[in-house]
């Protein structure tokens, strides 16, 4: 209870999404917006100009995915469906209508479950920087950011992949402090990162929402796998970030296509009856 009420006073909330109480914060008025960050992040790393722009136009719902930040993860586990489960029912339990999804890297492969789970939910989705199968390419990106294989991680090596971030990544998950906590949180996304599934044509063509599919031009595995998802998806658009690798997201070109996107996208139409 103390850490629930320290959390309001913050600025955020938990809420009770079908048993997880997921911690979000939330920005602004209008059509709702769900932002799913990636893997090792939480809501409040997003960009806080990005998000400002955002909250202009849209009420803008920024949730710490379970396992990550001030959202717990009861299971131990962590699986890209459990997590579009948990946006399905945070969208219930506020009472979100049809909201827009906005997902980058594990954020994206959230919204991807979330289209193929939960049809008819999102008004739209945004995937950006999603891959759609365990390539080699992937694999081998996986273990150069410290994690050998399945279920595994080696810290020294993570903390020499994440830099100067390591300390601020290391404070931002209040569900896992302490090394052997940590060190099962890491496990975690290890597994997470490695059951990536390889998604068929038929999986992938059944996702109806538009969808913008966006990707930096240097994004390796991500640029070829978003292409192929944009050619198989009904209602896919597709936009590629110049001289951007993984970290797209940070270009403020990436935002201006987002938000062409959603603006055409953002209000329903006689056809949604």
């Amino acid at each position: 209870m103390t850490e629930l009420a320290e959390g309001i006073a913050a600025g955020g909330a938990y809420v009770d999404a079908g048993g997880l109480h997921v911690w979000y914060t939330e920005r602004g008025q209008g059509p709702p917006l769900i932002l799913l960050h990636g893997g090792l992040a939480t809501g409040g790393m997003w960009s806080e100009p990005a998000v400002e722009d955002l909250a202009r136009d849209y009420r803008v719902l920024l949730p710490d995915s379970r396992g990550h930040g001030r959202t717990a993860n009861p299971a131990g586990t962590l699986a890209y469906g459990q997590m579009a489960d948990d946006v399905a029912a945070l969208a219930a339990a506020l009472g979100l209508e049809r909201p827009l999804v906005l997902g980058y890297s594990d954020g994206a492969q959230i919204a991807l479950e979330l289209g193929l789970r939960h049809p008819g939910l999102a008004r739209a989705m945004v995937i950006g920087g999603v891959v759609i199968s365990p390539s080699e390419a992937y694999l081998r990106m996986v273990g150069e950011l410290g994690f050998p294989q399945r279920g595994k991680a080696d810290l020294d090596e993570v903390e020499r992949a994440m830099g100067d971030w390591w300390l601020t990544l290391r404070a931002a998950h209040h569900h896992a402090q302490g090394d052997d906590a940590f060190r099962a949180y890491l496990e975690a996304i290890s597994e997470l990162w490695y059951s990536v599934p390889d998604y068929t044509d038929a999986q992938l063509s059944s996702i109806t929402e538009p969808a913008l599919v966006i990707a930096g031009d240097r994004d390796d595995p991500s640029l070829d796998d978003s292409l192929r998802l944009y050619r198989l998806l009904p209602r896919g658009e597709l936009a590629v970030v110049p001289k951007a690798g993984h970290g797209a997201g940070e270009k403020p070109i990436f935002w201006a296509l987002v938000k062409d996107f959603l603006s055409r996208h953002s209000h329903p139409k006689a056809t949604d009856a």
